[in-house]
């Protein structure tokens, strides 16, 4: 649970997530990790009650949550590439991140996921609601996201991409005169 993951962010919309919710919003936090200052945090904002934290969770267990979440969030302050979202995408749960590292170039704004502004709580808090308010639209961004991950994001089609490239690389290299 490190602080780049931005989880203080998600605790810090949480209070007005759950007040548009009419109190009827429930936070799960999963992932190892010292954990103690974020739980400190839920405590000093009143969400005890509404809030989760799971620790570590095994992959079976996590394909299993994912079933039943209605939406997954990533407020990330950096991230590399943005695989967490794909793994959401493939479980058909919708989106919502931050415009942080490969994040928004995985999620498409209002098309497969939302994308919010990194580390603003408010933003956050904003593109969570979209999802949570508007299920037949949350549906839409999964549907066109699961489409998304075969079409952009599918291995095989990659791994092609990837050969060919070494391919044409070793081709130049070999029409190079050296002397």
């Amino acid at each position: 649970m490190t602080y780049e993951k931005g989880i203080t962010v998600l605790i810090k919309s949480a209070p007005q997530i759950i007040r548009a919710m009419e109190g009827h919003a429930k936070f799960v936090i999963i992932g190892g990790g010292n954990t103690d200052s974020l739980r400190q945090q839920v405590w000093n904002l009143g969400i005890w009650d509404k809030c989760y934290f799971t620790g570590f969770m095994s992959d079976d267990d996590l394909n299993k949550f994912q079933t039943i979440a209605d939406c997954a969030v990533f407020p990330s302050l950096y991230e590399p590439f943005g695989i967490v979202a794909l793994e959401s995408f493939a479980a058909r749960v919708p989106v919502v991140v931050s415009d942080t590292g490969g994040l928004p170039e995985v999620v498409r704004h209002a098309k497969t996921g939302i994308v919010t502004w990194t580390n603003n709580a408010d933003s956050l808090a904003w593109g969570v609601l979209v999802v949570l308010k508007n299920p037949d639209y949350a549906q839409w961004l999964v549907e066109n996201a699961y489409k998304d991950l075969e079409q952009r994001f599918n291995w095989a089609k990659l791994a092609k991409q990837t050969e060919a490239v070494y391919g044409r690389v070793l081709h130049e290299r070999s029409q190079v005169d050296w002397a």
